[in-house]
């Protein structure tokens, strides 16, 4: 597994992934700042004492209590790369004044994330003499964006999450209400699954054996249902961490990155070293549909029961508990039995069957373990009475609630059935759009949002059910979109203007 230290405090964590993402959008400018996914820098209590007290903007306030934090970090190279890679120019007088031609002044600042870095290290050595330091061997790229670079922000949280102190001259000052000095706490979630690199052709049409077709665009994502599914939860503003196995290549470094940039926890990944990550190929039609093949170099890449119990704690410790078919069978048997072990608190468990397993399927005591099943018809043919001939989804309900499940979601076109022993009323997932095209993506939105709502509300129920549903058709409506997975007042907005 990568590095499982975790920072003193769940705070630490969010404001060390907002520091993440700021990376990506171009550094520490306060209208960056102001357009910042979710506002983690911007609600930090630091941040709304200093803008009280001075009477500015929260973006302003969080760009100067970020730059204070900067300059006192105590370790001089964490100075160098937080200035460089968070694109402040705070030492840029320092560079100056010590002989710097201007262009790498300049280059230190700008746009590009990758332009930061490669003027960082090309001048390792003389940005530390610059400061009055001896500089440490120049690392790697890859060091620095995977060890340094998250050692630096896990130290900068550390320092934002303090209250800002009040200055020696405003001794009569008061500290900012304390009910403005926290926002309302996310929930924690745990998603075990896959996480695979995806080439996505996009084409009218799917060709017939031995012809080929010409595909309109081809792109390549990160993929797989547990990174969806955590970057879909992380939108709404939950702290996920995404348990997975992927290899060192540049497939798996990518997949890494990403998640770092949607503010999903990467601490728990399994990465193996010198493995190829597993790949799928898709195609995928102008509404959605689509067809796929994966390889997952299962003689590698593999997360076995010991992975799991590794991480027995923080699984027993979340409010929720996504898993999916991605990983071995023995292993989500393993992880619905942590989520089920601790005392007085279990998290909520919702489990996907894809990719179903060829010949093999849960058994009846973990099937009593699942909170929520939220499946397509094709993937739970397996799990329907020996007896039945054709598929009922009336029968398959009342057989698995017969066996422990808690809730069954059949998501289809439009709509959905539900079949729940807590809200036995409800039969038909509520809608709020004449069509809604379902698919792998649809359906990690619906998982996510569940989770989300469940957390806010506590239990299931019809409104919960609709504001998953909602999120779904988000997805849908968006999937041409980079930020197809929606975010909280996205879905909001769709409930209160449906069409």
């Amino acid at each position: 597994m990568a590095n499982r230290e975790e920072p003193d405090t769940s705070e630490a964590v969010v404001v060390a992934l907002a520091l993440q993402k700021l990376r990506m959008r171009g550094g520490l400018v306060a209208s960056r700042l102001r357009d910042a996914g979710d506002g983690s820098l911007l609600r930090l209590p630091s941040v709304l004492e200093h803008a009280a007290r001075h009477e500015v903007e929260p973006p302003e306030a969080a760009l100067q209590v970020i730059s204070k934090a900067i300059r006192e970090l105590a370790n001089g190279t964490h100075r160098i790369v937080a200035d460089s890679v968070l694109g402040a120019g705070l030492l840029a007088d320092a560079y100056v004044e010590h002989g710097f031609d201007d262009r790498v002044v300049r280059s230190l600042r700008a746009t590009s994330l990758m332009q930061r870095r490669t003027t960082l290290l090309a001048n390792w050595r003389q940005l530390h003499l610059a400061i009055g330091i001896s500089a440490p061997v120049a690392p790697s790229d890859r060091t620095l964006r995977g060890t340094i670079e998250p050692e630096v922000f896990r130290q900068l949280a550390r320092r934002l999450i303090l209250p800002d102190p009040l200055e020696p001259d405003e001794p009569d000052k008061q500290p900012f209400p304390a009910s403005a000095r926290r926002p309302r706490p996310a929930g924690r979630v745990i998603v075990v699954g896959g996480a695979v690199f995806d080439f996505v052709w996009r084409t009218n049409v799917i060709p017939q054996h031995e012809t080929s077709t010409l595909a309109d665009d081809c792109l390549l994502l990160p993929g797989g249902k547990g990174v969806s599914q955590a970057v879909a939860a992380a939108r709404l503003g939950l702290k996920v961490s995404l348990v997975a196995a992927l290899g060192d290549d540049w497939f798996g470094q990518m997949i890494v990155d990403h998640l770092r940039d949607e503010n999903v926890d990467t601490s728990l990944l399994k990465i193996v070293p010198g493995a190829r990550t597993p790949l799928t190929g898709v195609m995928e039609l102008s509404l959605g549909d689509s067809i796929a093949a994966v390889w997952r170099n299962k003689s590698a890449i593999n997360l076995g029961i010991r992975d799991i119990e590794l991480l027995s704690r923080q699984i027993t410790d979340a409010d929720a508990v996504l898993a999916t078919f991605e990983v071995p069978l023995e292993t989500l048997h393993r992880t619905l039995e942590l989520a089920r072990s601790g005392t007085g608190h279990h998290p909520t468990v919702i489990v996907t069957p894809g990719q179903p397993y060829r010949n093999d399927r849960l058994s009846r005591q973990h099937l009593g373990m699942i909170d929520f099943l939220v499946g397509h018809t094709w993937e739970l043919k397996r799990y329907l009475p020996p007896d039945e001939t054709r598929f009922d989804p009336g029968r398959l309900a009342e057989h698995l609630l017969d066996r422990g499940l808690g809730t069954l979601c059949l998501l289809e076109n439009g709509s959905g059935l539900v079949y729940s022993q807590t809200v036995p009323e409800l039969r038909r997932l509520p809608t709020t759009s004449s069509f809604s095209k379902v698919s792998a993506i649809t359906r990690d939105a619906f998982c996510a949002a569940l989770a989300a709502k469940l957390i806010d509300d506590g239990q299931f129920s019809v409104g919960v059910a609709a504001w998953a549903t909602a999120a779904m058709e988000c997805a849908a409506e968006d999937y041409t979109e980079s930020s197809m997975m929606p975010d909280r007042d996205r879905i909001e907005r769709k409930l209160r203007n449906p069409s």
